[in-house]
């Protein structure tokens, strides 16, 4: 994780096996937001822990928070790029959400962060 220094002042508040968190204040009118960048394992023991932590994140009324990353699970099985899908870890995850009271910010322009990716001319002009 990364940030403008002269935009934002940053603080890691929390680091575990499954996030970075860090606090920031704006350097132009003081207001402080938290981000979580998360990797959530795939399977294993470490599965059933990361969703222990993330369950329990307390996260106080006047917090600003945001949690960004790869969790590795689907909120519905439209959002998987193949047929089927465990309901058992859709409704954990949806359940996960609701406990935190977050909402998610749409993906626009395609269907999956990881896939269908085109090149950015932006991107091709650094060297």
């Amino acid at each position: 994780m990364g940030w403008n220094g002269s935009v934002f002042s940053g603080e890691v508040v929390q680091t575990n096996k499954f996030a970075v968190t860090v606090k920031f204040t704006s350097t132009h009118n003081s207001q402080v937001w938290i981000l979580s960048t998360i990797y959530g394992p795939c399977n294993g023991p470490d599965r059933n822990g990361f969703v222990n932590w993330l369950n329990n994140v307390h996260i106080e009324a006047e917090d600003i928070w945001m949690f960004a990353g790869d969790f590795n699970f689907y909120r519905s099985v439209t959002d998987r790029n193949k047929d089927g899908g465990n309901m058992h870890d859709i409704m954990i995850f949806n359940k996960i959400i609701s406990n935190l009271g977050l909402l998610e910010i749409p993906l626009k322009g395609r269907g999956f962060t990881w896939s269908n990716m085109q090149s950015d001319p932006l991107l091709e002009q650094i060297d």
